[in-house]
């Protein structure tokens, strides 16, 4: 144990007197702090949506408008078919696409349920997940 300590005190001095040893201690992770801070974020920007609504009812309307209203989103396209979201997510043209079910405000007066589909462009997984639980607050605001 008494030639572990003398050795880590050692050590200790080398470091200190090297100028490059305390450079490749301190500095490089401080660096790395300040660029990850910056370069690292969990904030949904403008995040590009695009909505296929087979049932063009007054719900789906509803929802698709506090969408729009929402500062994290621009809904940039409303699909005519199902074929065209494989197409926007090929050409990067879109991050999320929403899907309501058919006879959505059918469902909605006959069940109390409808079907409501998020599809994200999980290329960046932790913008994915955001931008799905902001979508799911709004769809959930609009239920109460």
């Amino acid at each position: 144990m008494k030639q572990f300590l003398v050795f880590v005190r050692k050590e200790f001095y080398h470091i200190l007197r090297d100028k490059r040893s305390m450079m490749v201690l301190l500095g490089i992770p401080i660096v790395q702090i300040v660029l990850f801070g910056f370069a690292i974020t969990t904030e949904v920007k403008n995040s590009r949506v695009a909505i296929f609504d087979p049932s063009k009812d007054v719900y789906t309307r509803q929802i698709t408008e506090r969408i729009r209203a929402n500062a994290y989103f621009d809904v940039r396209y409303i699909l005519d078919s199902p074929d065209q979201i494989d197409q926007l997510f090929k050409k990067g043209q879109t991050d999320m696409v929403v899907v309501f079910g058919d006879n959505f405000a059918g469902q909605i007066n006959h069940t109390g349920e409808a079907a409501i589909q998020l599809i994200t462009d999980a290329t960046d997984p932790n913008q994915a997940t955001t931008m799905n639980g902001y979508v799911t607050n709004i769809i959930h605001d609009w239920q109460q």
